[in-house]
């Protein structure tokens, strides 16, 4: 998450324009903490600029798909069945990549279903052309298992249904949105 650490000597409003993203989002950050910009943060003291982890808000996120490992798929895997959360992807905090391998220690923030998008296409690393790629085996994924499922009884969902849908849902996020 969008965060400083104090040195201090340093003020809030100091740490906020020497960190490369925040100092892009100095108007956001003095209507939300505006009123501590004075402050001079402790040294080695966290001061989260935002709680909302997403790229919006400053979070960064990295792709660690080489530490998937057997362990790894397993505690996916049983979490999935517990939940009867077959697609999507999960938004994960944790105190260490071991800890949840071994399924300890982690938080479970967010379930971002279908219509999300694979998000370690925002690494810093991946080309345009990768993340392109990467979306197209990610549609690519929907399709499959939606003819799948409808040839297993599941019948896709009407225009009406999915518009319905959409529009409650777009309702949702505004209301959200309030709240950050």
């Amino acid at each position: 998450m969008l965060q400083v650490t104090g040195d201090g000597l340093s003020t809030l409003k100091q740490l906020i324009n020497q960190h490369e993203r925040a100092k892009h989002r100095v108007e956001e950050m003095e209507l939300r903490h505006g009123h501590d910009f004075a402050r001079i943060l402790e040294k080695g003291e966290v001061f989260y600029l935002s709680f909302a982890g997403n790229h919006n808000r400053g979070a960064r996120f990295t792709n660690l798909h080489h530490e998937i490992n057997p362990a790894l798929v397993s505690v996916f895997d049983q979490l999935s069945q517990d939940t009867q959360f077959y697609y999507g992807r999960y938004d994960i905090k944790t105190n260490s990549i071991e800890d949840l391998k071994n399924g300890k220690n982690f938080i479970v923030l967010e379930y971002n279903g279908a219509g999300a998008e694979p998000n370690h296409i925002y690494d810093c690393g991946m080309s345009l052309g990768k993340a392109y790629k990467t979306i197209l085996q990610h549609w690519k994924a929907l399709y499959e298992i939606s003819r799948y499922n409808a040839k297993h009884g599941h019948a896709y969902w009407s225009y009406r249904r999915g518009k319905k849908y959409l529009r409650a849902a777009k309702h949702h996020f505004r209301i959200l949105e309030k709240f950050d």
